[in-house]
């Protein structure tokens, strides 16, 4: 069995390959955003299809790894009657529900539509249950909930198949540690979000090397104490006109007709100010808050594709 689940795996990473670079060479095309979803879409399939055959294997061979819990609180039964996107539903026709712990791609960022998609598969139409942290409201009046489909906590399930992003923010923070270890399950597979694991090109030179997230003071009084350093360790500049900047909730920076040179820095500060080819400004004008929390949050750099360049956890 593992010899063949070997062999699967190998066999999938092999189309993946011939799919991605057969879609390389379809970038000249006029239909470049369509191409590019639809490989993603089919990169995320064959992932799954992957991940699926891995547990079913284990489940044969008796793993002793795998973690089954179940709800640990007060719980709500409900029936998912729509799907606004990756982490948001409705349930019993009238009440709207925020998944905890986790954030997806908002509409027309990258794996929007896999993310929704695939939050479609899990509960559309069904019976879940629906279990609450600390705080059960948000600011916009949506229900914030762990919502369970059996023994499965979709919103955990949603980070270790790659289509969302850790998101915990206290006193909301009973799973804290589940959905770490499930994204970083993600990232070490590179699956969805997490695709690819080692960019290739000159891009693969960019890094982020330092975020000072703690501004001395009021952060939302002092934006620009908030930075982010990317450094080009590479040999050769790059230009990251439409590159984006993202913090783990919906914050994105973009930007503008921009070159790095070989090992240069430049800082992005969270508040307002003017463009220099060493200092980029996030907001102009200002916002009310700040970009970047204290108590922990990952940077995630995209190019203009939307392919995963690098990112940065604190």
């Amino acid at each position: 069995m593992k010899n063949k689940l070997k062999f699967i795996g190998i066999l999938a990473e092999a189309i993946i390959l011939v799919s991605v670079g057969f879609g390389l060479g379809l970038l000249v095309s006029s239909s470049k955003d369509r191409q590019i979803i639809e490989l993603r879409s089919q990169l995320a399939s064959l992932q799954e299809q992957v991940r699926q055959l891995q547990q079913q294997g284990k489940g044969k061979e008796g793993s002793e790894g795998e973690t089954r819990i179940t709800p640990t609180g007060p719980i709500k039964l409900a029936t998912v009657t729509y799907i606004f996107d990756g982490d948001t539903i409705e349930v019993n026709g009238e009440e709207r529900v925020r998944y905890l712990g986790m954030n997806t791609p908002e509409s027309g960022r990258p794996y929007f539509s896999e993310a929704t998609n695939e939050n479609k598969k899990l509960v559309e139409g069904k019976e879940v249950k629906l279990e609450f942290d600390v705080q059960t409201k948000d600011q916009y009046g949506r229900t914030l909930a762990y919502v369970w489909l059996g023994d499965t906590m979709v919103n955990l399930e949603l980070v270790r198949r790659g289509f969302a992003n850790t998101y915990t923010l206290p006193p909301n923070v009973k799973y804290k540690d589940l959905f770490l270890e499930a994204e970083r399950e993600a990232r070490d597979n590179c699956r969805g979000l997490w695709w690819p694991c080692k960019p290739t090109g000159p891009e693969v030179g960019i890094k982020i090397v330092n975020i000072n997230a703690d501004a001395p003071g009021n952060d939302n009084e002092n934006k620009n104490g908030e930075w982010v350093e990317i450094k080009n360790q590479g040999e050769g500049s790059v230009n990251m006109k439409n590159w984006t900047l993202k913090d783990e909730a919906n914050h994105i920076y973009t930007f503008g007709d921009f070159t790095l040179a070989s090992n240069k820095s430049v800082f992005i500060y969270s508040g307002c100010g003017i463009d220099t080819q060493e200092k980029l400004y996030w907001q102009c004008p200002e916002g009310k808050y700040a970009i970047w929390n204290n108590s922990g949050d990952t940077a995630f750099l995209r190019d203009a594709s939307g392919n995963l360049v690098d990112s940065y956890k604190y």
